[in-house]
């Protein structure tokens, strides 16, 4: 096993961090509950692709710290990409409302979201793969167990929806089932690598995915019952998910 998988560090997750992630999220939800104006095109309409793109650029960074490596250099460079496939995402999504004065979901831009899913899962599975190949019995099955019981709730709570628009239930079914996967996979990363010196990194990534996921599957509820606006709460759990990423990856470069 490599030695970025041994040991323990005293690293801990900065507390003027969180309080600045804190913040951050809190002052969003003020400006898109107070100063946004849903029948004009704001900041808010861009921030889930430009805090996107911000991940990405940071996965680009650590890609380069860890260019030569066997594992974290195709890794993070999926992940830079997966994340930079999103922001291309949101500009086509934009584009259909905007531009077009289309409905944008589902459309085109969909074909990037769910990019993002395969890119990111290939970041998720091959690390696991590569530090912690034998698993055990629990994780293997708590795992599945966990995403199937997303979907299901997720199916049960929309089925009434099905008749009304059978392409956009089946639409957001697949991707609760991708967000589902690949939270999944975060927990299962964080029991492979919690007592290695990449922890708190793994720790802190996996909240940001565990937000974004529980953000996506929110969202394609509110799609499903026809109540998502831009001011909605979901687009601050969005925004706070993508800092928190950024800020896994910061704490990853530093720590190796």
């Amino acid at each position: 096993m490599s030695q970025t998988s041994k040991g323990s560090t005293q690293t801990r997750v900065g507390i003027k961090a969180l309080i600045i992630i804190a913040v951050i999220a809190i002052a969003y939800q003020i400006y898109i509950s107070e100063f946004v104006d849903e029948e004009e095109i704001t900041f808010a309409d861009f921030s889930y692709g430009l805090s996107s793109l911000a991940v990405g650029i940071t996965a680009i960074f650590v890609y380069k710290r860890y260019k030569g490596s066997p594992i974290f250099g195709k890794t993070y460079l999926a992940l830079a990409i997966g994340f930079i496939i999103l922001f291309v995402g949101d500009l086509v999504y934009n584009y259909y409302w905007m531009v077009l004065d289309e409905d944008p979901y589902p459309s085109v831009a969909d074909v990037f979201f769910l990019a993002f899913y395969f890119f990111t899962g290939y970041h998720l599975v091959k690390n696991i793969k590569f530090f912690k190949k034998d698993l055990g019995f629990g994780p293997k099955i708590g795992v599945p167990i966990l995403a199937v019981a997303i979907v299901v709730a997720f199916g049960l709570f929309t089925i009434e929806t099905l008749e009304d628009d059978p392409i956009v239930w089946i639409t957001s079914e697949i991707y609760v089932v991708a967000s589902a996967a690949i939270l999944s996979l975060a927990l299962l990363g964080l029991t492979v690598f919690r007592h290695s010196v990449l922890g708190i990194a793994w720790f802190m990534l996996v909240i940001g995915i565990f937000f974004y996921s529980f953000a996506d599957v929110w969202y394609y509820y509110l799609e499903e019952i026809e109540e998502f606006t831009i001011v909605h709460p979901v687009n601050t759990l969005w925004v706070l998910s993508n800092i928190f990423m950024v800020y896994s990856l910061y704490k990853h470069k530093k720590t190796i």
